[in-house]
Formats: structure tokens, C-alpha cells, sequence
């Protein structure tokens, strides 16, 4: 291909939509994904607004209560609704009143970026990443994790829709069996999703894992460890901070290190 028709010109086409070559040579259209705002509210009260992809909602207000630790358990979570307004999403929930006062600890106020967990955190206070629970570690064999790997893409129908965008977050079972798998712009967003997912459905954790096809930051591993989750595997590297937080938890945690090899690394 020379260098004159490498860029395809698709100033003319459906903003919506993005114009890509095809391997037959045709132009081929593919989605684009949004990044909508959700204002999630407790009891009447407006406590963060998060970029998110517009899609399974109720499942990410629910994991990211419980990943916040602003709940322990879903019976303490009531969903009241999710509505669409000309600004983004306004998802609202109740909590049982003696949690309530959680809310305070980790009160966001400004807007959440799809790619940050921590924007809006009113002050350094509320990041504790010296705090963190423990887990019983899962003991998940080389066999398991990597059949997980492989079989991954055939549950992201989202992200082929989309050319690659989404980030994918998935729970698999103690046999190896991908349970649930949700899909968002940002890599914590889709964890909270399917941290709810596994809640409001109920699934046995022991010897369960999460795989992301995301890096391994220190909020995955919180996250992962707040929801009793004891094993974590990631499709590119962690930080020093997020190893050292998983080893502090008891978390398993595996992630790509380089051409394809995988370490654990906790």
C-alpha cells in the first residue's frame, strides 16, 4: 500500500461511524464508542460523576458501591432507577441507613474520567492505598488461566464492534468457565460492572478469578480484594504499587509481562 491511500478520507461519512480499510480492500465501517457521564446518587444524594460507556449500568452502580466499600454486601444496596437525560445518565440507588455515613469517606465532586479512578477525590485522605483487606488466594493453575486467556475475545462482542476500544473485565469460575464478562471505555468502570454483575447474581467466588484485559493498576487490585475476589489476572503489566498491595492482601495475581509470557507476580 503506498503512502497515498493510506489515510481514508471519512469527513463526509456518519459522525457515529468511523471508516477503516478492510482486509478485502473496501472501506469498512465500524462504531465508535461514547463515553457518557453517569451521576450516581445515593439516597437523593449526588456522590460522583463517571465517564462510562452507556451499558449495563445497574450492574456498575451496584460493583462500584461494594468496590468503594461504601457497601459490604448487595442486600444493602436498593437500585430505584436509571434514566437517560440530555446530559448523560442519572443512575440512583438507596442505602441502608447505618452505611450511610461511608458516603463521606469517599465523597467525589468532580468529574470521574473513564481512565482515572481517582479524579475527584476530595483529598488524599479517601486514597488509603495503604489499606487494604486480605483475601483467601486462588490457586489457579497454569491450565485454567490460560484457557480463560484464550477464550476471552469470543465473549467481547462490544469491543468488535467498536475496533478494539473497550476494555474488558470478566469473572471466571473455579473450573476455568468465563461466568460473566462486561465491557467499558475504562478499565475500572468495566471491573465495577462485572463486580456487580457477580453480586446481583450471586455467583460463588471461592477459586474464582478476575481477568482483564487492561494493566494492573492499585485500584484493580483493591477493587478486585474489596469484593473478596482472591485471584487476578491482567492481559498487560502491573505497577510496583499494585504488586505490592497484592502481595499485602493475599491476592494471586498473574499478569503478561512481556512476547506473551505471564508472571506471577503475587
Amino acid at each position: 500500500m503506498t503512502s497515498a491511500n493510506r489515510i481514508i478520507d471519512g469527513r463526509d461519512h456518519d459522525p457515529a461511524r468511523a471508516v477503516v480499510r478492510g482486509d478485502g480492500g473496501d472501506d469498512a465501517p465500524i462504531i465508535l464508542q461514547p463515553e457518557i457521564p453517569a451521576a450516581l446518587t445515593f439516597n437523593g444524594k449526588s456522590h460522583a460523576v463517571m465517564m462510562v460507556s452507556p451499558h449495563d449500568l445497574e450492574d456498575f452502580m451496584i460493583g462500584f458501591a461494594l468496590s468503594e466499600g461504601i457497601a459490604d454486601h448487595v442486600g444493602q444496596i436498593s437500585l430505584r432507577d436509571v434514566r437517560k437525560t440530555l446530559q448523560g445518565y442519572v443512575i440512583e440507588a438507596d442505602l441502608d441507613e447505618d452505611i450511610l455515613d461511608r458516603l463521606e469517606v469517599r465523597q467525589r465532586t468532580l468529574e470521574g474520567r473513564s481512565g482515572c479512578g481517582l479524579c475527584g477525590v476530595q483529598s488524599l485522605d479517601a486514597v488509603a492505598m495503604d489499606k487494604i483487606g486480605t483475601v483467601v488466594p486462588g490457586n489457579m493453575s497454569q491450565d485454567v488461566v490460560l484457557c480463560a486467556i484464550d477464550a476471552l475475545p469470543d465473549h467481547q462482542t462490544r469491543n468488535r464492534e467498536g475496533g478494539g476500544l473497550l476494555h474488558a473485565s470478566a469473572f471466571v469460575d473455579a473450573t476455568g468457565v468465563i461466568r460473566i464478562v462486561r465491557e467499558d471505555i475504562g478499565r475500572h468502570n468495566a471491573l465495577d460492572k462485572v463486580l456487580g454483575a457477580v453480586a446481583r447474581e450471586g455467583l460463588d467466588k471461592t477459586g474464582g478469578f478476575i481477568l482483564m484485559t487492561s494493566r494492573c493498576s492499585y485500584e484493580i487490585v483493591t477493587k478486585t480484594v474489596q469484593c473478596g475476589v482472591g485471584g487476578l489476572v491482567t492481559l498487560s503489566g502491573p505497577t510496583l504499587t499494585a504488586v505490592n498491595l497484592a502481595r499485602q492482601a493475599g491476592l494471586t495475581m498473574i499478569c503478561r509481562e512481556r512476547r506473551g509470557l505471564f508472571r506471577r507476580f503475587a
